[in-house]
């Protein structure tokens, strides 16, 4: 670090005007500072990696509450500003002894906001992180004020360019890049539609914000990896709601609901690296076994005899099955919905097996392992229902235990269980994860009641509802609900990992969740896309399933799948919109080619869709679907094993990634994707199409059809050939392995044959 050298006047009343020659801050980094200008400018070895826009204030603050209004886990947002500082004036520029720095120091800039009142006091340091010595990492601090409108709110700005995209920021179904756009960061029910019409103003309609928008999702992450291979994140301790603003052109805002904030940024040298960075931080996801990689799971509801007859038909007819999951095996009860005439499944949340549909549970799991080598996935979440009024009764109500131990979310108005509704008729509590002794008697549940019966893993539900009102209260007294909401899908994940300590086959498992947040993902081994609507839909039907697990890999999250068929049954004005089989097929062909796990979903309303067992017709396509999948099973296994494992790097592969100056491949969100850095897939996402409009993206490079040999290059776009059952994949180049064997040898073997639905 050079030698403090400090202009400042007698006086901190009036600003400083000296431009300070650089600041060494370790391993390369530099920090220029002109006070006069505002202006800040940090590079690594010669290279500007992040500054300022010169004249303009890159901290500001404003007071003032956001407005939250929250319905069955629909939150909507308000942003609230009010006084907001329009000056900033640099004061000091100091050296600082600092833990955790590479070289125990760190440079410290304090100042006043102003033009808010009372000037307030902020203070920013710069590091080179010991552990991280690749990057910088900040921590921004904001006073709020002696005023009585005090600050409750900071923003960060720095400088962007009109060329450079965004793109990560967790589950994000909606846009390819973010440019243009404020995506707000905070976890909860998506929504349904999402901006699809008029899925989304119906459901509005008929329940608060339940259509949700654009940027409504179970997993926002606040970071980001740009075009210009750029890092930027929040450490997962800076929880609180978050928006991030690329509709300047020239700049990025950050808007932190608090005022303390802590990140890091760095260079990377391509998209990839940057994940890999990005991962240095949050940890790798937790390996996948490889009984995945071979045979669909196939979800199944409806009791033991329904379960064996389907799986005894799915052999029969040659279709690999590597798991049944039986959501239902708590229980199923009928849920009216006001605009449709049908009735919604949803399950019992009593983690015991139910005696009408599973009589004898443990052994049907393990009857279902012996004689067809079959595993049995389970459900959980972290409600626990009120289960009186169960008509076919219960063993044990947990719900009344747990209230009783105060081992849920509690509302310090009635001093009681904080009480949540998932619609009508299913009110329950949520486990309260700061509580020590209700965790551990969480964790005796499970042992006892679901990791008992030999299952394979389970779907880890929800995570994202957790209350935020003045009156929310946790255990450990010290949490604000505001601040933990967006840490709690994390919490609930590692919670997991923490009670598969104690199960011995935990590392043969896969438990599967929707909702996560910073640093969930080395808590995790697989994520799912979330919620889709069961049609052809951009914002929340097939195609958000491929924009959403594009976005999770650039924030981390190397290990995804999607629900074949998708989950939320919708309405218009001529009634239901139930799956069809085409679009079970094509969904099942889009997952073959994208997904590390192979699963399906029946549905929220079952008897109106579409199933893979529904006649000898679907489940002919779906079995071929399967050993698609299947024949991808080497190529994928070294994938996870060398560049997931050890880099972080996804399956799925958004084309920015490979290309990301081609402003065509910038703008593709679920059109074409990369599996892995061999393979370039082009679904098809519309009804009726056996044909598909492809770019080919880059520059000097090949891309051959395998289905018919022919090549096609880079910059080029053309019409494909995509009948049912050959979906556009694509050879890139001329790869040397031969993980690709099977696969080619698939597509050698079924090029005559016929999907017919």
């Amino acid at each position: 670090m050079r030698a403090p050298r400090l202009w400042l006047w007698a006086s901190l009343a009036a600003p400083c005007v000296a431009v300070h020659a650089p600041w060494h801050l370790g391993n390369g980094f530099e920090l220029t500072v002109n006070e006069r200008a505002n202006f800040l400018s940090i590079a690594h070895r010669g290279r500007s990696i992040w500054e300022t826009l010169p004249g303009q204030p890159f901290l500001s603050a404003s007071a003032g509450g956001d407005e939250v209004i929250a319905a069955n886990g629909n939150f909507k947002i308000n942003e609230v500003d009010q006084n907001k500082c329009t000056g900033q004036e640099i004061r000091d520029v100091a050296v600082r002894s600092w833990q955790g720095s590479s070289n125990d120091h760190a440079a410290l800039i304090q100042g006043q906001l102003t033009g808010c009142g009372d000037a307030t006091h902020f203070s920013v340091a710069f590091w080179v992180p010991s552990q991280f010595p690749d990057r910088i990492a900040f921590s921004v601090k904001v006073d709020p004020g002696s005023s009585s409108d005090a600050a409750t709110k900071l923003f960060l700005a720095y400088r962007s360019s009109p060329s450079e995209d965004f793109y990560g920021l967790g589950a994000q179904g909606s846009f390819a890049s973010f440019k243009n756009q404020t995506v707000p960061i905070f976890s909860r029910e998506q929504g349904v539609g999402r901006g699809d019409q008029p899925t989304t103003r119906l459901e509005s309609q008929d329940s608060f914000f339940a259509g949700g928008d654009h940027f409504t999702t179970y997993t926002a992450i606040p970071q980001y990896i740009s075009s210009k291979s750029r890092v930027f994140h929040l450490t997962q301790e800076s929880s609180a709601y978050t928006s991030f603003d690329f509709t300047d052109p020239n700049a990025v805002t950050v808007r932190y609901d608090g005022l303390t904030l802590d990140g890091y940024f760095m260079q990377a040298e391509n998209m990839l690296n940057g994940i890999s960075m990005l991962t240095d931080y949050t940890g790798k996801m937790v390996a996948l076994p490889e009984w995945v990689d071979t045979g669909a799971v196939l979800a199944i509801q409806g009791g033991q005899s329904k379960v064996n007859r389907i799986v005894k038909q799915g052999l029969k007819l040659g279709c690999p099955i590597g798991a049944v999951w039986l959501q239902d095996w708590s229980g199923t009860h009928s849920q009216s919905v006001s605009y449709m005439s049908l009735n919604v499944s949803r399950l019992w949340w009593n983690w015991e097996s139910d005696t009408t549909l599973y009589p004898t549970w443990k052994e049907f799991v393990q009857s279902l392992r012996d004689l067809h080598n079959v595993r049995t996935l389970a459900y959980i979440n972290p409600f626990l229902a009120n289960v009186s009024t169960k008509p076919d009764g219960y063993r044990t109500n947990l719900y009344e235990e747990a209230s009783k131990g105060r081992y849920m979310i509690q509302n310090s108005t009635t001093n009681s269980t904080s009480v949540i509704s998932s619609g009508p008729g299913l009110d329950a509590g949520i486990l309260d994860l700061t509580n020590t002794a209700g965790r551990s008697w969480f964790k005796e549940v499970l042992l006892d009641q679901v990791w008992s019966a030999n299952i394979s893993g389970f779907m880890t539900d929800f995570g994202e509802y957790t209350p935020i009102y003045s009156d929310t209260q946790f255990s450990n007294r010290s949490i604000d609900p505001f601040f933990y909401h967006n840490a709690y899908p994390r919490e609930w994940a590692a919670l997991h990992q923490w009670i598969g300590e104690n199960v011995s086959s935990f590392s043969d498992a896969i438990l599967f969740h929707r909702s996560s947040s910073m640093a969930a993902n080395r808590h995790m081994n697989l994520y799912w896309a979330g919620d889709q609507n069961t049609n052809w839909g951009v914002n929340d039907g097939i195609k958000a399933a491929v924009t959403v697990i594009g976005h999770m890999g650039l924030s981390g999250y190397a290990h995804g799948h999607m629900e074949i068929g998708g989950y939320t049954t919708t309405w218009d004005s001529n009634g239901v919109v139930n799956r069809s089989s085409e679009l079970l097929g094509r969904w099942g062909e889009l997952a073959a080619v994208s997904s590390v796990v192979f699963r399906t979903h029946e549905g929220n309303v079952p008897e109106v869709n579409a199933q893979f067992y529904t006649n000898s017709t679907t489940y002919s396509w779906f079995g071929y679907n399967t050993r698609l999948f299947a024949s991808l099973a080497k190529y994928r296994r070294r994938i996870l094993e060398t560049e997931s494992k050890k880099l972080g790097w996804p399956l799925l592969r958004m084309p920015v990634i490979y290309h990301p100056e081609d402003e065509v491949a910038k703008a593709i969100s679920y059109q074409s994707f990369y599996l892995g850095s061999d393979l370039y897939v082009a679904p098809v996402l519309d009804p009726g199409r056996t044909s598909v409009k492809v770019y080919f993206p880059g520059k000097n490079q090949t891309f051959t059809h395998v289905w018919s040999g022919k090549k096609y290059h880079a910059g080029q776009t053309a019409r494909v050939s995509a009948p049912y059952g050959k979906p556009a994949v694509f050879v890139v180049g001329t790869p040397n392995n031969s993980d690709l064997d099977d696969f080619l040898q698939f597509v050698s073997q079924e090029n005559n044959t016929l999907i017919h639905f």
